[in-house]
């Protein structure tokens, strides 16, 4: 599988587009001014893909074939369908990318809303369980509670906010409430400091904060160095990276 993926995966990732995988999920995407712009771009994808089944004998699924165009104009959405072994695969409004729900407009609206149900779910069960020390509490919390909600944060975080924030705080007051068994009525950030557990804010930025500094460690060796080498796709990393400081330092 990983030779066959070698194969497919011989794309360099640019402005113009590029590709990655991760075991059996493959994801590429090209960049362009429209939707019909593109479409040639994601038709030359398709035939690459095909031809690639053919030559290593694995098999491509159609039906779990999801295109999607990501615009915040209306006017340059593109309903029509590609053609993929005979099925019709039409664009959707929202794909699932790595266990990341993504919608056109790059909201992260079902995302968030996702993550802070089973985030509540489970911070709800921790709730339950009774006659544990608020140390031990804290870590479950900590281990099984927040990764839930933490999931790929440093992609949507930017968009959380308002309502989207609220639902992730209701998360961290019933896991305060766990911890340190507090009223309902007691303020989230009361409960957090009591309970002594991260803020979301801590935990995002601290996410944020840990591929910036990995992509820029990297050895001069590794082939991803020059990928990075004076682009300026992380440029708002190094504001988010002050930020962090900041916070810290107040």
């Amino acid at each position: 599988m990983k030779g066959a993926y070698n194969g497919v995966l011989q794309t360099q990732i640019d402005r113009n587009g590029g590709a990655i995988a991760f075991i059996d999920d493959y994801t590429a995407w090209v960049c362009g001014p429209t939707a019909q712009c593109n479409r040639k771009g994601i038709q030359a994808i398709i035939d690459k893909v095909l031809d690639w089944e053919k030559r290593s004998a694995a098999i491509f699924e159609a039906e779990k074939t999801a295109i999607i165009h990501f615009t915040r104009y209306t006017g340059r959405v593109e309903s029509e369908p590609f053609t993929i072994k005979g099925e019709k695969v039409s664009p959707k409004d929202q794909v699932k990318v790595l266990g990341v729900i993504m919608d056109s407009c790059l909201h992260y609206k079902q995302h968030i809303a996702r993550a802070a149900t089973r985030g509540l779910e489970d911070a709800m069960e921790l709730k339950r369980l009774k006659g544990m020390a608020p140390s031990t509490t804290r870590q479950l919390f900590t281990a099984m509670v927040a990764p839930v909600v933490d999931y790929a944060s440093n992609v949507w975080m930017h968009a959380c906010k308002t309502a989207s924030a609220y639902a992730i705080h209701q998360v961290q007051r019933v896991g305060a409430q766990a911890v340190i068994g507090s009223f309902i009525s007691v303020a989230t950030g009361v409960a957090e400091a009591e309970s002594y557990i991260a803020t979301i804010h801590e935990r995002f930025w601290r996410r944020a904060s840990k591929p910036w500094v990995d992509i820029h460690t990297l050895p001069q060796t590794n082939p991803s160095e020059t990928s990075y080498e004076g682009s300026k796709l992380f440029g708002a990393s190094y504001l988010l990276l002050d930020a962090l400081q900041t916070q810290r330092s107040s």
